[in-house]
């Protein structure tokens, strides 16, 4: 409605402020919460339903990989189709820390766990699927000058 006003007047810089500071603070905050419940939820698995804590870590770094992959099919598809949140990178940022910590974490040098492969994978398909949102972030601002907020 008032992208021609912002295109016309100049006021480019807020567009770009608000894609970047609001849309990727919220889904930064968002990202967060979700892995804060992927933790609650394993301590949960492990105190309430007493899961070892090696069961309950996988079934936690499963839940990470599905909303993960939540994470990445769900903005890219809306901006693919109605181009709102065309310009979100915050959740990779969450993502690559967080399975990393994970990887860290579970390192042994004389025995490979299965977190730490889980984790491993995860990581690395986090980190590839964060080279393809960012690829995918500047192929929509090559082809479109479109103001993807209405």
């Amino acid at each position: 409605m008032n992208e021609k006003i912002y295109e016309t007047d100049g006021f480019k810089r807020d567009i770009w402020i608000l894609r970047f500071f609001a849309q990727n603070g919220v889904a930064f905050f968002a990202c967060w919460t979700a892995v804060r419940f992927v933790v609650s939820f394993d301590t949960f698995l492990q105190i309430r339903l007493t899961l070892s804590i090696v069961n309950a870590g996988t079934i936690a770094l499963v839940l990470a990989g599905i909303i993960a992959f939540a994470y990445f099919f769900g903005p890219n598809l809306n901006a693919a189709l109605v181009e709102k949140c065309a310009y979100q990178f915050a959740p990779w940022i969450v993502f690559l820390i967080f399975f990393w910590g994970i990887v860290e974490g579970n390192w042994h040098f004389k025995y490979i766990k299965r977190n730490f492969v889980i984790g491993l994978l995860e990581f690395l398909a986090s980190l590839i699927s964060a080279i393809i949102a960012l690829a995918l972030f500047s192929m929509r601002y090559r082809a479109s000058k479109r103001n993807p907020i209405p």
